[in-house]
C-alpha cells in the first residue's frame, strides 16, 4: 500500500511537473499548478515523517532471512577479532574489527536473481551507519581468498556465502546490522519496521 502511494505521488509530481512546464512556455499562469504540486510534495513529506517516527527496529535472531522479493540474506555469524593477519604482519583496527558472515540465498520458483544494489550497514545507538572497511577486507581475503560480492547473480534455489570486515569506533555502542536493497530513492519509501541483528 504505501509503495503505491509512493509511486502515485511521483507520477503526480512529474504530471504537474509536464503541466507546468507547457504553461511556462506558453506564458500562462502558473500560480495553481505550482500549489498544486507543492502541496503534493508537503502531503508526502507530512506522512513520510509520521512513518518515520512511528517506526522502530524488530530484533532477529542470527539465520533470519531477510528478503526483497526472492532475494534473501541472513547473517549467520559475527566474530570480533583483535587483529588480522598472521603473526608476522598483524594488521589492527582504528577501532573494533566485526566481521560479518553473510549468506545470500535465492527463493525463487523459476529464474536467477540478482540484487539492486545491496547494502549491509551496522548502526550504532546515534544512528551511525557504517559501511565495511576496504582495508580490512584486503587483509580478510589475502588471508581467507577472494569473496563473493553480495549482489552476486544467484541462480535457481542457490546459496552463497561471504564474509565483510568492519572497523568501528571503540566508542560504537549497541550495535545492529541492517541488510537494505534497492536504489537510494528507496529512502523516499514510507519507513515500516525493519529487522536487524544485535551485536552483543
Amino acid at each position: 500500500m504505501t509503495t503505491l502511494i509512493f509511486l502515485g505521488t511521483i507520477i503526480s509530481i512529474f504530471i504537474f511537473l509536464i503541466r507546468l512546464t507547457i504553461k511556462i512556455i506558453k506564458q500562462k499562469p502558473i500560480y495553481h499548478t505550482v500549489r498544486t504540486l507543492v502541496m503534493i510534495i508537503l502531503s508526502y513529506s507530512v506522512l513520510w515523517s509520521i512513518f518515520h517516527f512511528l517506526s522502530s527496529d524488530k530484533v532477529v535472531p542470527l539465520g533470519t532471512d531477510i528478503c526483497f522479493d526472492d532475494w534473501c540474506a541472513t547473517i549467520t555469524k559475527i566474530e570480533t577479532p583483535k587483529t588480522l593477519g598472521k603473526e608476522n604482519q598483524l594488521f589492527y583496527p582504528h577501532g573494533q574489527f566485526i566481521i560479518l558472515h553473510i549468506e545470500m540465498s535465492n527463493h525463487a520458483r523459476g529464474i536467477s536473481q540478482k540484487p539492486c544494489e545491496p547494502r549491509v550497514h551496522i548502526i550504532d545507538e546515534k544512528g551511525n551507519y557504517w559501511s565495511f572497511s576496504v582495508e580490512g577486507q584486503e587483509v580478510l581475503e589475502k588471508l581467507i581468498g577472494s569473496q563473493i560480492p553480495i549482489d552476486e547473480k544467484l541462480e535457481l534455489h542457490e546459496s552463497l556465502e561471504t564474509q565483510l570486515v568492519f572497523d568501528l569506533p571503540l566508542d560504537a555502542k549497541k550495535l545492529k546490522i541492517l541488510i537494505e536493497e534497492g536504489p537510494e530513492i528507496t529512502k523516499l519509501l514510507f519507513n515500516e519496521n525493519k529487522k536487524v541483528f544485535l551485536i552483543q
